[in-house]
C-alpha cells in the first residue's frame, strides 16, 4: 500500500506541489498581461490580439527564466523574425563575456579587405588557458547567401564580426544561447533562402484599372508611380506592395489570387501582407 506524505497541516505534498504551480502560473499571467500593455516591449511581442500579445510575452518571460537573465532585458533584446525568437547579437556576446568561460572578453582580429575581408573572433578559455577563434569572410558570406542582405555592403566588418562571434560562442560557450540563434543569423537565413531578383513580367506588374479595383493583368498598371529601380523589384515585391493597397474585399480576392497564379503562396512576408490586408479589409 502506497504511504502519502503530508505536510504539517496534513495536506498531500503532491497537492501543495500543484497548487503553487498553478498559483505561479496565474501571477506569471498577469505580469505578461502587464508587460503586453507597455510601449517599452518591443511591438514584435505586443501586435495581435489582446491575448496573443500576453502569449508572448508569456514564453518570452518563460525564456528570462530559463536563462536566468532579467525578464525586461530579455524582452527588450528579442527579435521574432518569421515565428522565430533571436537574440541581438551584442547582447549574445555580452552575455558570453559574463559567463565566466572566457578569461577575457571576446575580441577580433582582421585581415584583407573588400571580397578578400576576414574576420577572426577569438578569446581564451578560463579554465585551460587555450586560445579559441573563428573565422568568417566574405567568401563564406557569399556562398551562404548572406550577401543578399544590404548589411554585408554597408558595414561588413560589423556583419562579420557577429557572425564570427555566433560562432565562437556556439562551439565553446553553448550553455550561453541554449540553442537560440541570434537575430543577424536568422536575418541571414532569410535572405539566403529568398528567391533570387529576376525581371518583372506583365504577369507581376500589379496594380489598379481605372474603376479603383485591383488589376493582376494589366502591365501599364504601375505607369506613373515613383522612380524605384525596377530591375531589382521581384514578384514579391509587387505582390507585398499590391495587398497593401487593398480596401476591398474584390481587391483583397484579385491579389490573393495573383498570388497563387505566380507561385508565391509559401513566401511568407507576401503571407504577412496578406494577412495584414485581410485583418484591414475585416
Amino acid at each position: 500500500m502506497a504511504t502519502q506524505i503530508a505536510t504539517t497541516d496534513g495536506a498531500p505534498v503532491a497537492a501543495v506541489t500543484q497548487s503553487a504551480e498553478a498559483e505561479r502560473f496565474s501571477l506569471m499571467q498577469r505580469q505578461a498581461r502587464m508587460f503586453a500593455m507597455s510601449p517599452l516591449i518591443p511591438e514584435a511581442l505586443r501586435k495581435g490580439s489582446p491575448e496573443q500579445a500576453m502569449a508572448n510575452c508569456y514564453i518570452a518571460m518563460s525564456i528570462a527564466d530559463r536563462m536566468g537573465e532579467d525578464r525586461m532585458t530579455v524582452m527588450q533584446n528579442i527579435h521574432i523574425i518569421h515565428g522565430t525568437a533571436g537574440f541581438k547579437s551584442s547582447y549574445m556576446i555580452a552575455r558570453a563575456n559574463a559567463s565566466g568561460k572566457f578569461s577575457e572578453e571576446i575580441d577580433w582580429e582582421e585581415s584583407g579587405q573588400g571580397n578578400d575581408l576576414t574576420v577572426t573572433a577569438f578569446a581564451t578559455l578560463a579554465k585551460t588557458g587555450r586560445r579559441v577563434e573563428m573565422s568568417v569572410d566574405m567568401a563564406m558570406a557569399k556562398a551562404e547567401g548572406w550577401t543578399s542582405n544590404k548589411k554585408y555592403q554597408t558595414m561588413p566588418k560589423v556583419m562579420l564580426r557577429y557572425r564570427s562571434a555566433a560562432f565562437l560562442i556556439r562551439l565553446y560557450a553553448p550553455e550561453v544561447m541554449l540553442g537560440h540563434q541570434t537575430a543577424d543569423e536568422l536575418e541571414d537565413m532569410r535572405y539566403a533562402a529568398a528567391p533570387a531578383a529576376k525581371p518583372l513580367t506583365a504577369a507581376a506588374l500589379l496594380g489598379h484599372s481605372n474603376d479603383g479595383t485591383l488589376n493582376a493583368d494589366n502591365p501599364a498598371a504601375r505607369e506613373g508611380r515613383d522612380d524605384r529601380d525596377m530591375g531589382e523589384r521581384t514578384d514579391a515585391d509587387d505582390l507585398i506592395a499590391s495587398f497593401e493597397r487593398v480596401t476591398t474585399a474584390d481587391e483583397l480576392a484579385a491579389a490573393t489570387k495573383a498570388m497563387y497564379g505566380l507561385d508565391l503562396g509559401d513566401d511568407p512576408d507576401v503571407l504577412m501582407a496578406r494577412d495584414a490586408a485581410s485583418e484591414r479589409v475585416a
